[in-house]
Formats: C-alpha cells, sequence, structure tokens
C-alpha cells in the first residue's frame, strides 16, 4: 500500500505555495499593484538562470510561463479542503503569490499543521525504505535517487533497469504490478524549457514470495508548467545499482 501518494506530493506542494506567500498591506497595495509585482518577481527569479533568462528573451514565451506558474498556483489552491478555500479573504492575490495579513497567517497555520502529518509520513518510508533495504542482496539506498531526473528505461531477459540520476536501478526478474500511461520526457541540456520526468518519491515494500516491491511516484513537468504525477510499481526477487 502507497504511503507517499500523488495526495501526498499535491498536499506538499500545496505547502510550498504558501510558505512562499509574500505577506502585503492590504490598505496599501492594489490589486493592480499585486500583479505588477508578481511579474516583477518572476522576472526576477527567471534571470537568476543565464539560459533561462535567453530563452525568455521572446516576450510571448516570458508570459507563457508566467501564466503557466500562475495557472499551477490556481489548481494547488482550488484542490484545497472547502472550508480552507472558501476562509481565504483575497484568493486573486494569493493566486499570484501574495496574501494579506489576514490570509497569511490563517494559511499559514493550516500549512505547518498539514506539514507535521507529510514529514510523519516521509518518516514512516524513510524507516520502511531502510528496513527493507538491509534485506537486499547489495547495497541499494532508494533515496540517493529521489528527487533526480530519469533518463531512460529498458529492459533485458528477466530483469528491468531505469536510469535516475546517472544511477541504473536494477529489478530482478521483474514484474510490472501497475504501470500509469506515461512515458519518459529526456532532459534536452540546450533546451532549458524542454520536458523532464524525474522521481518524486520512492518506496520499497516486502512483496509476495520473499520478493520486494518497488513503489514509484513520477512526476513529469518543465521549468514552470504544471506538473503531472505517475504511479510505476515493480515486483522482484531483488533490487540494485549496476553500472551504467
Amino acid at each position: 500500500m502507497k504511503i507517499l501518494t500523488k495526495n501526498w506530493a499535491e498536499k506538499y506542494e500545496q505547502v510550498r505555495l504558501i510558505r512562499r506567500l509574500k505577506q502585503f498591506d492590504a490598505n496599501k497595495l492594489s490589486y493592480e499593484e499585486i500583479n505588477n509585482k508578481s511579474i516583477d518577481d518572476f522576472y526576477n527569479e527567471i534571470s537568476s538562470d543565464e539560459e533561462l533568462k535567453r530563452a525568455c528573451l521572446d516576450k510571448n514565451v516570458f508570459d507563457k510561463l508566467y501564466q503557466a506558474k500562475v495557472e499551477q498556483n490556481r489548481k494547488l489552491l482550488f484542490s484545497l479542503p472547502n472550508d480552507i478555500f472558501n476562509a481565504i479573504n483575497d484568493i486573486k492575490s494569493v493566486i499570484l503569490g501574495y496574501a494579506n495579513k489576514q490570509d497569511k497567517k490563517f494559511l499559514t497555520f493550516y500549512a505547518e499543521k498539514i506539514l507535521t502529518g507529510l514529514e510523519k509520513e516521509a518518516e514512516q518510508v524513510k524507516q520502511l525504505n531502510e528496513s527493507v533495504e538491509d534485506c537486499l542482496h547489495e547495497e541499494f539506498i532508494l533515496d540517493e535517487v529521489v528527487g533526480e531526473l530519469v533518463y531512460e528505461e529498458y529492459s533485458s531477459e528477466k530483469n528491468y533497469y531505469i536510469n535516475i540520476g546517472g544511477l541504473v536501478v536494477c529489478i530482478e526478474n521483474y514484474q510490472i504490478l501497475e504501470r500509469e500511461d506515461f512515458k519518459i520526457n529526456k532532459w534536452d541540456t540546450d533546451n532549458p524549457l524542454s520536458l523532464w520526468t524525474a522521481l518524486y518519491a520512492g518506496e520499497l515494500h516486502y512483496g509476495k514470495d520473499d520478493n520486494f516491491e518497488l513503489h514509484l511516484l513520477l512526476v513529469d513537468g518543465d521549468k514552470y508548467a504544471n506538473k503531472k504525477y505517475w504511479y510505476f510499481t515493480l515486483r522482484g526477487s531483488n533490487v540494485k545499482f549496476v553500472n551504467n
């Protein structure tokens, strides 16, 4: 049974958004001024990445990325529990990354409360992974590839291989238990706007007949576009790193 689910990932991204909110004085700033500040903030963020900055010299590209980020914020906020979402006083400003004092205080309290549960589940998975890793035939630490880009996948005879962050994970005598309809988007180093696929979270479980189960939560996206999560679960007699 998965612990770090898509719902867990969505909540974690909500917390990240809330913690990044900038507080403003509602008596001093209009919505138009907040909108301009939000655009300036995004420009400064873009400017910190020289390759991305060059790619955004075309104003249409910059506008597209900014709108994608705003839309991502909107979706995260609209996925909040109804009682939390309905209690937000100025949702339009929050979508742009700004919150008045009342909303900032309320949302921060909610985020910290939710974060406690998310961290508890993450710690549960860490302990689970470590206990199962100790039972593997060779040294394998799943945490070494969590958060890394996924480059390719392939199979050979009874074994399945997936290259994550330059480390190749091998599942021996593999069986695919669950695979949602996704494909690996290979990161293009010459295009900072290219699509990518990364490993968002991973779990190791004992499966049936002394086999191991590897539960992967993959995420697709680009630098600022909306993210999409995929489940990929395999079972095998062993999980290990092999030479690339």
